[in-house]
């Protein structure tokens, strides 16, 4: 019997599993509110002697190596003022304050611990009844697509929706001006284009001519007696089917512009921010950068829903129905606005409009101890996890379009053994990384004043962590660089008792008793398990206890390795699973799979026994 290929080559490709280097602690749908307003939070301008008022001296060890840039173009590791390899204590306080949003179960406000905004696509392929099938229905809908058979036969699809005009900064405003007639397609094949060079991606102002919406006649800029206006190239000149060239007539100052609303200006940066990288491998990335004030670029643009989308395309890249913060947890969302104030905004302070309060925890850099042993450098692509990924970063593979979708929850990186990075294939793209080898200790001091048990007791827990977890520190997350065990050397308070006395005044600080920090913590869990109002057990409720609290240290201190944490492959995210496995099935899997070793353990030492007893020993 032969075998029926064309029925093969045209089956579905089967789907890839969703893996990625990160996975995420799901949001809680409950919130901690430490203060009912900023009038209740200690002062700065004295120490309350009933709070806790002190530093904690600290040692970061890399347990892999690691990398903390100083921000240059041809980046080294970070030294501080004196010259010596540090971290800075802003790492330190970024650390601490996203594992603070989590133990301290602390409230997402969009805009500021969530870019709120619309994420673009553009779906031109999707197979019908699937999720990518409803957002080319949705896609094409938006933009009127209609395909009809062009003039050599083939099928030509037109975004009837989309016009031309030229997009433009005034007073830092964005502004579109439509083009009083449509756009005219220029092939790449003109005669004409020759002169202009075989660049990619650019604007050339041209002179031109035209009857039937066919270009007749094109030279530079300036010729009398020809009309002006500007060529865009878009694509590749090089490639096998190059994209056509579009000639935008002259603007028309009497044509009234629109302006852009601010959160479309705002979707449009961040989507070219998340996009740069991978455009630099082609082109100047600059090209589709929003105009400076005063300057201008043609682009395309369509309406839909009060929003105004815009781009270098007519096949636009548009925004989903929803926006980002529509995936936040109900409780979430109701409470942005709220004045109650969470334990990370009253412990490490906030501004938010007219009302700012200033951190009660300072964080110094952590200095390196010793001769830094620097590795040799690292060229690769640190890949940027993007939230338009819907199957890694929305729950039960759903996408931003569906009007219950919800995010995952906090991004957190795997933690590997060993790192590895590997090589960039090319150079425009790749980031240089000059780590610091394992084994490179760095020791610091953090400053706190007027914190209550609790309060002091989640600071030390967001440092110290549990046994046998990992801090995840500077660049190359992705690849397993930066994973650090952090040590609490000290804990030191000052006693105003003795503040004052010949003793007080050659410092001041007094070593806390031992046990003095699992008392802390201890507090705020209680606190917290109050405030939470968990279910009172046999033993003493305990948060570690919640879900999220135990995927957060699972995801602490697990080292994996493998295929399963790495990025996909630009093939694979053609076809992906339905979506990125969630860390409590990862966690209970393995647990299982743990508890079932211990019972064939067990059982086998059981038949050894029994054993042992029928036959005796020799």
């Amino acid at each position: 019997m032969v075998p029926n290929n064309s029925r093969q080559r045209n089956a579905p490709r089967p789907s890839v599993p969703v893996h990625a280097p990160y996975n995420f602690v799901p949001f809680s749908e409950k919130i901690l509110f430490r203060y009912a307003g900023i009038e209740e939070l200690p002062p700065h301008d004295r120490i309350d002697p009933a709070l806790h008022t002190g530093e904690i001296h600290a040692t970061l060890r890399a347990e892999t190596p690691v990398f903390v840039s100083d921000g240059e173009e041809e980046p080294h590791f970070f030294k501080g003022p004196d010259g010596k390899y540090q971290i800075p204590g802003s790492t330190v306080r970024g650390m601490v304050r996203e594992n603070m949003q989590i133990l301290g179960y602390g409230l997402v406000r969009p805009g500021e611990d969530l870019d709120d905004y619309q994420i673009y696509f553009r779906e031109m392929a999707g197979a019908r009844g699937g999720t990518r099938g409803d957002l080319k229905e949705y896609y094409q809908g938006v933009l009127d697509i209609k395909t009809e058979k062009g003039k050599t036969g083939k099928p030509v699809s037109t975004p009837r929706a989309v016009q031309a005009g030229y997009l433009f900064c005034e007073n830092g405003k964005y502004w579109i001006r439509p083009v009083p007639e449509g756009v005219l397609l220029v092939s790449r094949k003109d005669p004409h284009v020759a002169q202009f060079g075989s660049g990619d991606a650019r604007t050339v102002p041209v002179s031109y001519q035209g009857a039937d919406g066919t270009v007749t006649a094109l030279y530079p800029a300036g010729r009398q007696g020809m009309k002006q206006g500007t060529l865009l190239f878009t694509g590749k000149s090089a490639s096998p089917k190059p994209n056509h060239l579009y000639l935008f007539p002259q603007e028309d100052p009497q044509i009234a512009p629109e302006q852009v609303p601010s959160g479309d200006i705002l979707s449009y940066r961040i989507d070219w921010e998340e996009r740069r990288n991978s455009l630099k491998a082609y082109y100047d990335p600059a090209f589709w950068a929003l105009p400076e004030e005063g300057e201008r670029k043609p682009v395309f643009f369509t309406r839909h829903e009060g929003h105004l989308y815009f781009g270098m395309s007519r096949f636009l890249r548009i925004g989903y129905r929803h926006m980002v913060s529509d995936g936040l947890p109900q409780h979430h969302r109701e409470a942005a606005s709220a004045m109650p104030l969470d334990y990370p905004s009253a412990i490490l302070g906030f501004a938010r409009g007219k009302q700012a309060y200033r951190s009660r925890v300072s964080f110094g850099g952590f200095v390196l101890q010793g001769e830094p042993k620097e590795l040799p450098p690292v060229k690769t692509v640190l890949g940027q996890p993007k939230a338009s990924f819907y199957a890694g970063y929305v729950a039960e593979g759903m996408n931003y379009n569906q009007d219950d979708f919800r995010l995952r929850g906090y991004k957190l990186y795997w933690l590997r053994e060993k790192a590895s990075a590997p090589p960039a294939e090319k150079e425009n793209v790749a980031s240089t990384l000059r780590p610091l080898d394992t084994g490179s200790v760095f020791r610091g001091v953090i400053r706190f004043k007027n914190l209550t048990d609790e309060e002091l007791g989640l600071l030390l827990w967001c440092l110290r962590l549990e046994k046998g977890c990992w801090q995840s520190i500077g660049m190359g997350k992705p690849y397993g660089y930066g994973r650090m065990t952090l040590t609490i050397d000290s804990l030191r308070e000052f006693r105003f008792d003795s503040l004052y006395s010949p003793e007080g005044l050659t410092g001041g600080a007094v070593e806390a008793e031992p046990g003095a920090i699992d008392r802390l913590i201890q507090a705020y869990d209680d606190e917290a398990a109050e405030r939470l109002h968990l279910k009172k057990p046999k033993k003493r409720p305990s948060i570690r206890s919640r879900e999220e609290i135990q995927d957060f240290f699972y995801l602490k201190s697990t080292l994996r390795s493998g295929p399963e944490v790495s990025y996909m492959e630009l093939k694979e995210f053609k076809n992906p699973g339905t979506c990125l496995p969630d860390v409590a099935s990862l966690r209970k899997e393995e647990q299982e799979t743990q508890r079932e070793k211990e019972e064939q353990e067990k059982t086998e030492e059981d038949r050894f026994a029994a054993l042992l007893a029928k036959f005796g020993r020799k």
